[in-house]
């Protein structure tokens, strides 16, 4: 079954910092630990911008990085603000991704906003997935905001943010393969990126339509190529993401999506009175038209009524089971 690629309609109602200088532009470090012809315009604009990133990446990382060691420690240094250490994975289309020495998309703004109406500086470090939480649990930082679904597990084990963003997963194929259905994949590689819900959403597919391997990446741009070149049959990821490499490589398809629309949200240490002091600035933004407007310029349009980056929750966001 194919999925149609306008479906961004029925996403949106589905929908429930790295230091700066003083000019105000994010800088950034790397851990050691570490998308359809029916796209809006907007959105069309941000994902041409960010295929371009993606050509010239291998020569920005050294300059990025030697920007940080320049001016980024100076700044927290300079300024009276006390420095909240935030990890992302710096590469997700619209969300969180770099342009030139910039760090941009719609959850990067939303947090580092949040934050700096809370009194705090931002200081962004870039991790691979798998090293977010356990680098979290041991104080290597302060907040994992990496558009992480709010899983029962992870509400069980961490304290988190009232949700900003909401999001399914998707199955994507090379367009025209042989591959045109999850029953097809039997006997075949499937890729997913370690420690997501997209691995688990790879395995469920596995249970039901497998068998099939299983092959765990570390990073969305290794699994793109080798979906390109054949070393794999096809690939999970999240839907609106997918959407963004569809309409600018022109050579994948989505061919099915789980059922499951998850809450998205930033992460904290179980008991840090930070996640209040940024839930309180986060409804501040939703309730002044901030998070509305981020969305609508990430993402082409305006956000449902009952979108979480507008609604404000009356009461803690628990995971359904």
């Amino acid at each position: 079954m194919k999925i149609p690629m306008d479906r961004v309609t029925a996403f949106q109602s589905r929908q429930a910092p790295q230091p700066t200088d003083k000019r105000g532009i994010a800088t950034l470090s790397r851990s050691a630990d570490s998308g359809s012809p029916a796209i809006h315009a907007p959105l069309a604009q941000e994902a041409h911008m960010f295929t371009r990133l993606l050509k010239t990446a291998p020569m920005m990382g050294a300059t990025v990085l030697a920007a940080t060691v320049a001016f980024g420690p100076a700044q927290a240094q300079d300024s009276d603000r006390p420095v909240v250490r935030v990890a992302s994975n710096v590469n997700i289309p619209l969300r969180i991704f770099r342009a030139g020495d910039e760090i941009q998309g719609y959850e990067y703004e939303v947090y580092k906003e949040a934050l700096e109406r809370a009194g705090y500086e931002v200081e962004v470090t870039d991790v691979a997935f798998s090293g977010l939480f356990s680098g979290l649990q041991a104080e290597q930082w302060d907040v994992v905001a990496s558009n992480v679904f709010i899983t029962p597990e992870r509400h069980a084990e961490m304290d988190h943010s009232e949700p900003y963003l909401a999001a399914f997963d998707a199955l994507m194929v090379r367009e025209d393969d042989d591959v045109q259905s999850p029953e097809d994949l039997e006997g075949g590689v499937v890729g997913t990126e370690t420690g997501t819900t997209q691995a688990a959403y790879a395995e469920a597919l596995e249970e039901e339509y497998g068998p099939f391997e299983i092959r765990a990446y570390e990073d969305i741009e290794t699994q793109l190529l080798d979906l390109e070149v054949g070393r794999i049959d096809a690939l999970t990821l999240g839907y609106p993401t997918a959407r963004v490499y569809i309409q600018e490589r022109g050579l994948f398809e989505v061919i099915d999506t789980n059922d499951a629309s998850f809450m998205i949200g930033a992460f904290f240490r179980t008991g840090d009175p930070l996640r209040d002091e940024f839930d309180e600035a986060l409804r501040s933004m939703k309730e002044d038209g901030t998070t509305a407007e981020l969305f609508e310029q990430y993402f082409g349009d305006a956000p449902d009524e009952d979108s979480p980056v507008v609604r404000v929750f009356e009461e803690p966001y628990v995971p359904a089971e």
